[in-house]
């Protein structure tokens, strides 16, 4: 049987390695996904808006040749009595099979990644951001939104960890912030300065962050925590306290309107956003259940914009 022009053509357009498996060029069909890796991988660590114009213009330029090369292997064909595997319908459904099974695997069970959506942990991840999730460990088994399953978190959880989470408002959103509390702690947080355990964790003050977003400069200081040292924003002008803010007080804390003391109750974590004065946390809605957690954070991709 000789390859069809017309498939060839359409299997190049959504997937080149299965085009060139199709044509009987294993030696394409390596060289396709080699480069198509290759280019993902470059624009997830290097995210911005000009790689990702770089990205997709290199994209249809490697697509249109994809779709020659794929065109005119299936037009020089010869007939063939007998066609090898994987250039048969059942062969190629099998490795796309194989290979969407791989990646729900890495996605659901260990590695995931994710896109920062706004400014809330600046200046630790900025707007645009890409960072890899560790899920293993923390027995939340999902990915793009569907849940299939979840066991209890058996690896520490330490203060100072970024974690992603389903919002307790609303678990169909993925949030994004820093666990300052762990199950036993006792949050206080009064004037902008957060103790843990009665202990400001508050270090010195650093040079002032140009918010690229709201062209505004934010007070920048150290924090310490038992995962280490990062930085958190503050504005002069926005209020010290907004008490509530339309969410019920959980059980375990107390607002006077100054002050938020929380105990931070079992299986559960008190986390907050980098950015102070622009995150919606902990301090609002309350406490991020461990069955909620899905990863922490294990490597950043800074956006370059």
């Amino acid at each position: 049987m000789k390859p069809k022009k017309w498939i060839a053509i359409v299997l190049a357009i959504f997937s080149a390695p299965l085009a060139f498996l199709y044509v009987g060029s294993l030696r394409w069909a390596a060289l396709s996904f080699v480069v198509t890796a290759a280019i993902a991988i470059a624009g997830f660590l290097a995210p911005g808006h000009d790689s990702g114009i770089a990205a997709g213009l290199a994209s249809l330029a490697l697509m249109l040749l994809w779709i020659w090369r794929a065109y005119r292997f299936a037009a020089d064909a010869t007939e063939r009595t007998v066609r090898p595997w994987y250039v048969r319908w059942h062969g190629l459904l099998a490795l796309v099979g194989v290979f969407t099974l791989t990646i729900l695997v890495l996605r659901v069970f260990l590695y995931e990644p994710f896109r920062i959506p706004s400014s809330a942990m600046l200046p630790t991840l900025p707007l645009g951001s890409n960072v890899v999730v560790q899920k293993w460990g923390y027995g939340h088994y999902s990915t793009m939104g569907f849940q299939l399953g979840g066991s209890t978190i058996t690896v520490p959880v330490l203060r100072g960890d970024i974690i992603v989470f389903d919002y307790p408002v609303d678990p169909k959103q993925s949030y994004i912030k820093r666990v300052i509390g762990v199950p036993g702690d006792r949050i206080v947080y009064r004037d902008k300065r957060v103790l843990v355990n009665g202990v400001d964790i508050r270090g010195k003050e650093l040079p002032a962050y140009l918010d690229a977003e709201r062209l505004v400069y934010r007070k920048r200081f150290s924090e310490t925590l038992d995962a280490g040292t990062h930085d958190i924003l503050f504005l002069d002008a926005a209020p010290a306290r907004v008490p509530g803010g339309g969410f019920p007080l959980p059980k375990e804390c107390t607002d006077d309107g100054e002050t938020l003391a929380c105990t931070v109750p079992p299986a559960s974590y008190f986390v907050m956003g980098d950015n102070r004065d622009n995150t919606l946390d902990s301090r609002f809605w309350g406490f991020v259940p461990a069955r909620a957690v899905i990863g922490k954070v294990v490597y950043i991709a800074m956006a370059r914009n």
